[in-house]
């Protein structure tokens, strides 16, 4: 049985994600997995190498504090995950899993433009991380298409998690100077969940005049945010394993040259955070966040109602004139958009994803799903399949 070292800082929850992958691909080859949570230690990665004489390391290089340096790992064969790549002299030796950038830009890109901003803005992660720079150069360069009239604005300072309050100050000044309404594309989950925190403290309305759009989809934060956080989905359990199949390849010819494989945004869930409504109706505000938050776990029109405090004709023309939709069309909606995201990018049974998306009646969702579409459910997935590139 092969052993196998996987670097990590795993206070990150994706990175749980990744190492969840990684397991699961290393079963099929038999491997053992050790983690060693790097940030949390002064000890020089050889001389882990050397207590645990690993097969194969694999590297999460996104969240390391320390630059990380091929020669360390070089003694056996290794996987780097979201490295700085600049830091390698000869990339042509390296084997990588990168974030596919371009992707993530283009989706926010799209999503911030239907708001129609004044301008855009962007905060990176802590630290300068390499990953972020990249997202910033191609949400800048995805803008410069579709919107080259409008200006990008860029949270330029370094900031730290040690020093959360001077970060505050120093965003919240920047947020303040922006011109309103403006479209912030996060990092991450957690750079966008300061962002929002920030607008409260200063005053600032979110999303009225300011918009946040996140990734990782990271739900118990962004859900437990208020407004919750918008958030593009990322691979990390595809990452872990695609890290997982590079050592192989190394195992099965030492000699092979180098290579990166992406991994690539999955669903990008919309929440409170960009739900732009000309409204300063709180109550609807609310009922709306309410439907996208518990739709798909048995919400009803008569549990919503229930929290509006007007009269249920009242309610209902309210919700109608803001949104557009009655609250039975609205939560059907979200509902039928998880369908979806089930159908396209998971394996699971046609005759579980009634339940896990709040219907009561399976032969409902199907008579519902092919009046929408004009294929059953089956056939929609596979029409997807083939479509993928």
């Amino acid at each position: 049985m092969k052993t196998i070292l996987f670097f990590t800082d795993l206070h990150a929850g994706c990175h749980q994600v990744e190492l969840a992958g990684v397991r699961e691909q290393a079963k099929l080859h038999n491997w053992r997995i050790i983690e060693v949570e790097y940030g949390r230690t002064d000890h020089p990665a050889e001389e882990f190498i050397d207590h645990w004489q690993p097969d194969g390391v694999i590297v999460e290089c996104s969240y390391l504090r320390m630059p990380v340096e091929y020669e360390a790992y070089a003694s056996v064969p290794v996987v780097f995950i979201d490295p700085n790549l600049r830091l390698f002299k000869d990339q042509s030796r390296v084997f990588s899993v990168c974030v596919h950038s371009e992707q993530y830009a283009q989706i926010a890109a799209d999503e911030l433009s239907k708001l129609n901003p004044a301008c855009y803005g962007y905060v990176g992660w802590c630290g300068r991380a390499d990953w972020s720079r990249l997202r910033y150069h191609a949400f800048r360069d995805q803008l410069a298409q579709i919107e080259p009239d409008k200006k990008l604005y860029c949270f330029e300072n370094t900031w730290f998690r040690y020093d959360i309050v001077s970060f505050q100050k120093e965003l919240i000044a920047w947020l303040k100077s922006l011109p309103k309404p403006c479209g912030i594309f996060a990092a991450n989950d957690e750079t966008a969940e300061q962002i929002i925190i920030s607008c409260l403290h200063a005053g600032i309305k979110c999303p009225d005049t300011i918009s946040v759009l996140g990734v990782d989809n990271d739900v118990f934060r962004c859900e437990s945010c208020t407004p919750s956080i918008s958030s593009i989905g990322a691979d990390y359990f595809g990452a872990g394993r695609m890290a997982i199949e590079l050592l192989a390849k190394q195992f099965d010819n030492p000699d092979a040259p180098g290579e990166t494989l992406y991994y690539r945004p999955t669903e990008t869930v919309c929440r409170g955070s960009t739900l732009l409504l000309h409204t300063n109706d709180y109550h609807i505000r609310h009922a709306l966040e309410r439907i996208m938050r518990d739709a798909c776990k048995g919400l009803t029109p008569k549990d919503v109602l229930q929290e509006i405090p007007y009269s249920r004709r009242l309610a209902e023309q309210r919700f109608r004139n803001i949104t557009g939709t009655s609250i039975g069309e609205r939560i059907l909606e979200v509902r039928f958009q998880e369908v979806l995201r089930l159908l396209r990018s998971t394996t699971c049974p046609i005759t579980l994803i009634a339940t896990s998306c709040g219907w009561n009646s399976d032969s409902f969702l199907k008579r519902y799903f092919k009046k929408r579409t004009g294929l059953s459910m089956r056939e929609w997935r596979q029409r997807e399949l083939h479509l993928k590139p």
